[in-house]
């Protein structure tokens, strides 16, 4: 989404403006008689009209603008916060390393995502770490951990037995604190599932699509199948946009 200013709140209220001086002074213009006396009227019954939509423009468009700071800044200070806190849940492990792991250069973001690297750690101490991290779910959202391929010849600076480690103990325990696992040459990505949906939201959204998504599965499907199996059709298409409504009804919505 592109971010808007105060300047650009500025330019897009006066174009606005400008825009319905014209159209009002013109419309005016012709309501009142075509008149070479009833130019000045018009002209001043467009620019009070024009005035006011830039105004009204204005004052939502600031307000948008704020609204998206004050968003900005809560997102901003919410993601130092996650990072601090893993950082303090992960500071053990440079009196286990005797320094050779520093959690300031190893917990950190990178474009946007809280990344943990894992360089410097055996499989051991990656597993534990692993642990905690299951265990703190609850102050996480998406998390990238750099583990290396797991094999010598491409990452000396890792213990090769680092990704199977943590791979391990994810598929046990990912799944029951709703993290997905996205395996990428490298490094591992944990998603959020998103909540599950409750049975009155998920009601409420079967209600708003079931209609359009059958009545338009179930023309669809007529027509594919002729007229000589056009009931068929029909009727294929409404159990295909049942189907197709109960999974979107049933969607998680993400965080992070």
């Amino acid at each position: 989404m592109v971010e808007v200013g105060v300047r650009d709140a500025l330019a897009i209220s006066l174009v606005i403006g400008v825009m319905v001086t014209v159209m009002s002074s013109m419309m005016a213009f012709f309501a009142l008689g075509t008149e070479v006396d009833e130019i000045g009227n018009a002209l001043q019954t467009g620019l009070i009209i024009g005035g006011a939509s830039g105004a009204v423009v204005l004052m939502f468009a600031l307000a948008r603008v704020r609204n998206h700071t004050e968003k900005v800044e809560t997102r901003d200070a919410e993601r130092a916060a996650e990072v601090d806190d893993l950082r303090a849940v992960l500071t053990h492990l440079e009196d286990e390393t005797d320094g050779a792991w520093v959690v300031e250069e190893r917990v950190r973001r990178e474009r946007g995502v809280l990344t943990f690297d894992m360089h410097g750690l055996d499989a051991a101490q990656a597993a534990g770490a692993t642990e905690l991290l299951l265990a703190h779910r609850d102050e996480l959202k998406r998390v990238r951990l750099v583990t290396g391929r797991g094999e010598i010849i491409h990452d000396k600076s890792a213990d090769p037995g680092i990704r199977p480690a943590v791979l391990q103990r994810l598929r046990i325990g990912a799944e029951a604190v709703d993290w997905q696992v996205l395996e990428k040459a490298g490094s591992i990505t944990l998603r959020p599932m998103g909540v599950a949906p409750s049975a009155k939201r998920r009601l409420g959204r079967f209600v708003v699509f079931v209609v359009p998504m059958t009545g338009v599965m179930a023309l669809t499907f007529r027509d594919l199948a002729g007229s000589t199996l056009a009931d068929q059709g029909t009727a294929f298409g409404i159990a295909a946009g049942l189907f197709l409504t109960v999974l979107l009804s049933s969607y998680r919505d993400r965080s992070g």
